[in-house]
């Protein structure tokens, strides 16, 4: 998850957490459903237009991912042409979870945002087990692979120098280290993270740009003079995109002449994780939802535009990647952004670029530090987590008099919650691989997108008197929930390791959600 995406979540998050005036003593059982939902408690200032919704939409999804997923997505299809297609299909599922969940956003101004959806519909376990896969996974495992990408974009940068390829084990020192900076950093105050976060988004913007200028000058100097140095690799305008060839996944050549039908369908849905995880942002349009001014009909102009510009915004980086860099690399480079700037204009612009793209990620992870650290707070007092999570500010010895003990200090970050996050992500960065990372958080993720917009369509029958201000059409979350199921059920087979973590992990949370209502 990318640089800003955190901000409406955790608004959300903090404003249920924070105390109300003239509030009772007692609040209703965690695990009680309300028939209808109560727009005076929840009720946001409705100050954003179409435009801004837009712009929060997109700020959301361009980040971290594009730099990095396209070798995850060319490895598992059989030609750069199928790769396009697969992003084309990603952003089209995205757009369709995005228009679902926009109808949540209107029908349910819940602070909370997919947490609290879930409770309404299913029940107080649903809403724990989202918040504790979020905790100990899903959040940890990005920020895992975001420090990865930081690591190998750096690693990428030296390996064309005289010393070779860098040692894996030095990759995993230096994101390990580049993760606990950015978690120090996030652990001073609220306002200071949030400057951070905000200051990064011009760094991811500029780096898509540069990366789709790049193609557009290799195909007129390629235009110009067919043997210019600056026309990328010969590949683009020598081979058929569309043309079967062999790919490299997990270090194992792929021989997609030889394959049967259903070992393709479980590369493609590997593919599918690649792109679905650069097109992640879109669930937080529930939040743009209960902000926006008549969102029944700015909300969907605001989707329908961001998406465009989205999926458009993908399309034209990997079709720049494509023709910057030899096919035969692209699938075993993590740090594509990096080598395409390298091919066009050499080793100077290959580290310029891995300047932008660390500093692209690095916006990634203060925001995904910012959104687990809250929503730690928030499952702490909700009692999902123990009481320890739900403090802020400095520990007890650490602190002065002028500091005080409370939010109010100067240094407010939820330091408790910061450390579980430090703790957690480390395990995965050493232990873990980029690709397999990606496919775990892809599955962890959709679980719960797939059984909110199954609440969704359960909404519908259960409550048809709800006031939905924006209605979206009934084929766009019934094709989410058919195809998302079947990109999960075959990932799963596909990849047994990450299914297992996962569902060890769906069982413990459903045994200390028993326990805890005990």
């Amino acid at each position: 998850m990318d640089s800003g995406q955190a901000v409406g979540r955790v608004e959300a998050e903090e404003e249920e957490t924070a105390p109300r005036p003239n509030a009772p003593e007692t609040e209703p059982l965690l695990g009680q459903r309300t028939s209808s939902v109560s727009h005076t408690t929840q009720q946001l200032p409705k100050q954003l237009t179409t435009r801004h919704a837009f712009a929060v939409l997109v700020t959301l999804q361009i980040g971290s991912g594009i730099f990095a997923s396209p070798a995850q997505v060319d490895s598992h299809v059989p030609s750069p042409g199928a790769a396009l297609l697969v992003w084309v299909l990603g952003g089209l599922l995205s757009w369709a979870g995005a228009a679902s969940f926009a109808e949540l956003g209107a029908s349910l101004p819940l602070n909370g945002g997919m947490q609290e959806y879930l409770r309404h519909i299913f029940g107080d376990t649903a809403a724990f087990l989202m918040a504790w896969i979020y905790i100990m996974a899903v959040k940890p495992s990005s920020m895992a692979i975001q420090s990865i990408v930081i690591a190998e974009s750096i690693g990428s940068v030296s390996s064309v120098s005289a010393h070779g390829p860098m040692d894996a084990g030095l990759l995993k020192l230096i994101a390990a280290f580049a993760f606990v900076s950015m978690v120090l950093l996030n652990s001073i105050n609220t306002k200071f993270t949030m400057r951070l976060s905000e200051s990064f988004t011009i760094f991811k913007l500029s780096t898509v740009g540069l990366i789709v200028i790049g193609g557009i000058v290799a195909v007129i100097a390629h235009i110009a003079n067919p043997h210019s140095s600056l026309s990328g690799s010969s590949d683009w305008y020598s081979k058929n995109w569309f043309q079967t060839r062999s790919t490299v996944s997990n270090g194992h050549t792929v021989d997609w002449t030889s394959m049967n039908a259903w070992d393709r369908y479980g590369n493609y849905c590997a593919a599918i994780y690649g792109g679905l995880w650069a097109y992640d942002g879109w669930d937080n349009a529930n939040i743009v939802a209960s902000e926006i001014r008549d969102p029944g009909r700015a909300l969907p102009k605001a989707i329908k535009a961001a998406m465009v510009v989205v999926l458009v915004s993908f399309e034209l980086v990997n079709v720049a990647y494509y023709i910057l860099v030899p096919w035969d690399k692209l699938s075993t480079n993590n740090a594509v952004a990096v080598a395409a700037a390298t091919s066009l204009l050499g080793r100077p612009a290959g580290i310029a670029v891995t300047i932008l793209v660390a500093v692209s990620c690095a916006g990634s992870i203060t925001s995904n530090v910012f959104s687990v650290g809250r929503l730690t707070l928030a499952a702490s007092q909700r009692h999902y987590m123990p009481a320890i999570f739900s403090k802020r500010g400095l520990p007890m010895f650490w602190r002065s008099e002028e500091d005080g003990d409370c939010a109010s200090s100067s240094f407010d970050a939820p330091i408790y919650a910061n450390l579980l996050a430090l703790i957690v992500t480390l395990v995965y960065i050493l232990t873990g691989s980029f690709r397999a990372l990606l496919t775990f958080v892809g599955m962890a993720e959709w679980v719960f997108y797939v059984s909110t917009v199954i609440g969704l369509l359960i909404l519908r029958r259960r409550e048809p008197q709800l006031d939905r201000p924006y209605r979206t059409n009934i084929a766009l979350p019934i094709t989410f929930v058919v195809v998302g199921t079947l990109v999960i059920i075959r990932s799963a087979m596909f990849a047994p390791v990450q299914s297992g973590v996962l569902a060890c992990l769906l069982v413990a949370g459903t045994i200390i959600s028993k326990l805890r209502s005990r």
